[in-house]
């Protein structure tokens, strides 16, 4: 559904964004000065999983990366190499990503394409491309697990539909024109003849980016911002099985849609090896701090008192404070 969604998680990697926070301490000034446990008589900042990570440790990474967002960079990667290994897999992958991102940005930027490289590198808080992107597939594969978790939260479902474009976009008035209204009653008698929807879909939707697949959206679920709003809604409203009525939408035109999946093991069934991992790609980009937030939970998150350095990567995280969660 490329002209709803802006999105290209692939090629969008690079420049993604972590959340940025304000660095509370300073190497020079607060090295060994953190209150706590201490390992081999150096202070310990926190523990996940029962492996300490030492104050040294800590600002040494960090004066390395010097940027605004080391300490949550440092924190996630804790928490996602604390619980997914770095497989032959991962680490075949990530280098097959850096590869077409390098020879994407050598077509755009040539011979300056590593500076820029770099620069948009800076933000995410790696140097290194192929390490970067096999940190960020094991935050992905942590948070599709959360997302299977919390299916029925979500409301995640598959969906598919059929589009009717406007025949007249400035059209004033909210109901059809006669073109518009003859196209959807195709539609109409097709579908009430109980020929099937992606049959349907695939002979009349009239947005291509889908039409030859049947008309299959995708895994969506009830945080996908990237949709138009009235189809998200309607999206949501469907049963397993069940077609909406005609859903205007100001910005398309008019839609059918199919709720393909709403239970776990339909979906599993019609969508692929991993529908979760393909949700929190494309269409659901909000879950992966509170997923890494309830990993770091799991596995005994401790910051040995340290309140200053907990609250800042909660913010940072969207994660509520102790003091918010008793107002």
């Amino acid at each position: 559904m490329g002209k709803f969604l802006k999105k290209n998680w692939f090629v969008m990697l690079v420049v993604a964004v972590f959340l940025t926070i304000s660095v509370y301490y300073i190497y020079d000034t607060n090295k060994g000065k953190l209150k706590g446990k201490q390992t081999n008589g150096e202070d310990v900042v926190y523990s996940i999983d029962d492996n300490d990570t030492t104050a040294s440790e800590f600002y040494e990474t960090l004066f390395r990366t010097n940027g605004s967002s080391a300490q949550l960079t440092l924190f996630k990667r804790a928490i996602a190499d604390a619980s997914i290994s770095t497989t032959n897999e991962i680490k075949d992958a990530a280098a097959k990503q850096a590869e077409s991102i390098i020879a994407n940005y050598k077509n755009s930027y040539g011979n300056n394409y590593e500076a820029k490289l770099l620069s948009d590198m800076s933000s995410t808080g790696y140097t290194d491309l192929e390490e970067y992107l096999i940190q960020q597939q094991k935050v992905n594969q942590l948070t599709a697990e959360y997302a299977k978790q919390h299916f029925d939260e979500l409301k995640i479902r598959q969906v598919s539909y059929i589009l009717v474009k406007f025949t007249d976009r400035n059209n004033p008035t909210a109901e059809p024109t006669e073109d518009e209204a003859a196209r959807m009653k195709a539609v109409d008698d097709e579908l009430a003849a109980g020929d099937d929807f992606a049959t349907v879909a695939s002979k009349h939707s009239e947005d291509t980016s889908t039409s030859v697949n049947g008309g299959v959206l995708g895994v969506i679920d009830k945080n996908t911002s990237t949709l138009d709003a009235a189809f998200l809604e309607a999206s949501l409203a469907l049963n397993e099985g069940e077609v909406s009525k005609w859903v205007r939408s100001s910005n398309f035109g008019y839609f059918k849609i199919i709720a393909n999946a709403t239970t776990q093991a339909k979906l599993e069934e019609v969508a692929g090896d991993n529908p979760y991992l393909t949700l929190v790609q494309n269409y659901d980009t909000t879950l992966s701090n509170q997923a890494l937030w309830a990993k770091a939970e799991e596995l005994g998150i401790d910051f040995k008192g340290n309140d200053e350095l907990e609250n800042s990567i909660k913010k940072a995280m969207g994660i509520k404070t102790e003091s918010e969660e008793t107002k």
